[in-house]
């Protein structure tokens, strides 16, 4: 992985100052299907926007900040928070005369928001979707061989499942022919480098966890669970084992949601972080530049692109951006291109 070198910026939660060149943020638009029956077809509606108008602000805010973040937005009043609602579209509806149905797209004042969340402190979570890809490998018993793609793999199946919202979303490994040539249960749990690497890059992957769950002595299970990107933890997930599917949906949403909480701490840290590398880009037509240059500017925590050579089928630039080396080459890969060392600089190419 590359390692730029670090430059401490002023003490930010977030990347307050990056260019307003780039396009809105769409997690602050929301769709949201109500139901409300009252005495009338009119108070129906009324409470059914008020209903919708609060479930996307709280939808919103779990994609944009913490979990204390979101608690302290979700502490407004129906009335503040009306002032942050900037458009409500009917995509759909139906009512009678005491019942209002309908699909709101309903679009945050993503200005707003942000200058008030920057006002109190609260943390913005820098603009970006993370794909973590996840190997479900399940065993009884520790001594037991591990399962991973065998239809008896009840964590597989409850992974295959699990909704895939936020701004973390965690998908299970996919079942195809590549996928099953790359790795196999032995090759998870021992954390095999070069597979695990190539499955990021075929799933478009931010990076990978091996989770390894065994049903614990008593009842309940017992999930390891080991990154690619070197994090590890262990849970604890109480429940019966004679609940089947059940105990192993609990467990994905426990572990999910720890999981995110503790990506989304370790992003804001990153975040305080400004860091810079000199990269060179080589190309035969200036078409070529132009689509890396494009390509740059469409990663959200690139924060500045200042050209310091250009020549015949040669481009150098200083690239300065918010987070890890890791995150940006990922980013970067997702898009065709990759980064390697070169001594004191980088080189930029497609692929």
């Amino acid at each position: 992985m590359p390692k730029f070198k670090s430059v401490l910026s002023a003490v930010v939660f977030v990347l307050w100052g990056i260019s307003s060149a780039f396009a809105a943020d769409e997690r602050f638009s929301v769709a949201v299907d109500v139901d409300v029956t009252a005495e009338d077809a009119s108070q129906a509606r009324e409470r059914a926007m008020t209903e919708a108008n609060r479930a996307a602000f709280l939808e919103v805010s779990r994609r944009i900040t913490t979990a204390d973040g979101a608690a302290r937005l979700a502490a407004m009043t129906d009335a503040q928070l009306l002032n942050f609602i900037k458009e409500v579209a009917v995509e759909e509806e139906k009512s009678s005369s005491v019942r209002y149905m309908a699909t709101l797209r309903i679009v945050l004042n993503e200005d707003m928001l942000r200058e008030y969340m920057k006002e109190r402190q609260i943390p913005l979570l820098v603009q970006s979707s993370s794909r973590i890809l996840v190997v479900p490998v399940f065993r009884e018993f520790e001594s037991d061989p591990p399962l991973l793609w065998e239809s008896t793999n009840l964590w597989r199946e409850a992974w295959d499942k699990a909704p895939q919202n936020g701004s973390i979303r965690f998908v299970s490994l996919p079942v195809s022919g590549t996928n099953y040539a790359l790795i196999d249960a032995g090759k998870a749990l021992s954390m095999d480098g070069e597979a695990l690497d190539k499955l990021m890059q075929v799933n478009g992957a931010d990076d990978v966890y091996v989770l390894d769950a065994v049903y614990d002595g008593i009842d309940g299970l017992i999930v390891r669970a080991s990154s690619y990107g070197g994090n590890s933890r262990t849970f604890r997930i109480s429940g019966a084992r004679s609940s089947g599917s059940a105990l192993f949906d609990k467990a994905v949403s426990e572990v999910s949601a720890q999981l995110s909480a503790q990506l989304q701490q370790q992003s804001l840290d990153e975040n305080a972080k400004e860091n810079q590398a000199v990269v060179l880009f080589n190309f035969e037509k200036l078409r070529q530049w132009v689509e890396a240059e494009n390509v740059l500017h469409s990663v959200p925590y690139i924060k500045n692109i200042e050209m310091q050579a250009m020549g015949t089928n040669k481009a150098q630039f200083k690239l300065t951006y918010i987070g890890s080396a890791e995150k940006l080459l990922h980013a970067l890969r997702a898009k065709s291109f990759n980064l390697s060392e070169r001594g004191s600089f980088w080189i930029m190419e497609k692929y």
